[in-house]
């Protein structure tokens, strides 16, 4: 199998276990997550964070992080598809209920009329992905937005994820594009430990 083949399977693999979760777990583990997240190395330093949407069912709730930031005095930020370039521009959020409006594929993004923010802002991104692995590495939904973006962060700008216990796998292939993650916490698992 070819890498991007291997890459689709463990998505696939993945989202299964996500769905197949009890309403009972996925709760008791989007709380935790929930918790972790302002516990997050470099996170409650930070003056300008990169947040997103959730937008899918296999995904945790992201809202109760983006209004968590907000009450914490952070400028927030979230990423818009451009799909004629293929890659995200950031946009900032003010209010999580009216800064958002469909876009790309359904998907709730910043409405083109927010404020535009510069990459090199972000002081703190929590990047989002299908599956982990030990070493930082991550699937994400396979268009190469985020492998595009980190690159235009600043080098010092900490990337985390937050993940399900059913995210982590063995091992993800890495390609040369591929950007790795500084840490990523699960209720029970962390990287770097």
């Amino acid at each position: 199998m070819t890498v991007r083949q291997v890459k689709r399977a463990l998505r696939q693999e993945v989202v299964a276990r996500i769905l197949a979760m009890s309403p009972a777990d996925r709760a008791r583990q989007q709380a935790a997550l929930l918790r972790a997240f302002a516990t997050l190395p470099g996170y409650m330093e930070a003056k300008t964070v990169l947040l997103y949407v959730s937008a899918f069912p296999e995904e945790f709730e992201t809202l109760p992080m983006l209004r968590a930031a907000l009450e914490q005095g952070k400028r927030l930020v979230c990423p818009r598809v451009k799909r004629d370039e293929t890659r995200l521009e950031l946009f900032a959020i003010e209010d999580p209920t009216a800064d958002f409006e469909p876009g790309t594929l359904g998907i709730l993004e910043p409405r083109l009329s927010n404020r535009r923010v510069e990459p090199e802002l972000i002081d703190w991104v929590l990047v989002p992905g299908v599956a982990y692995d030990d070493r930082g590495h991550r699937i994400g939904r396979g268009a190469g937005h985020y492998d595009r973006l980190l690159p235009r962060l600043r080098p010092d700008t900490p990337r985390w994820s937050l993940a399900f216990d059913e995210q982590w796998v063995e091992a993800v292939p890495v390609q040369s594009h591929d950007q790795p993650l500084d840490g990523i916490v699960s209720p029970g698992r962390r990287f770097p430990e």
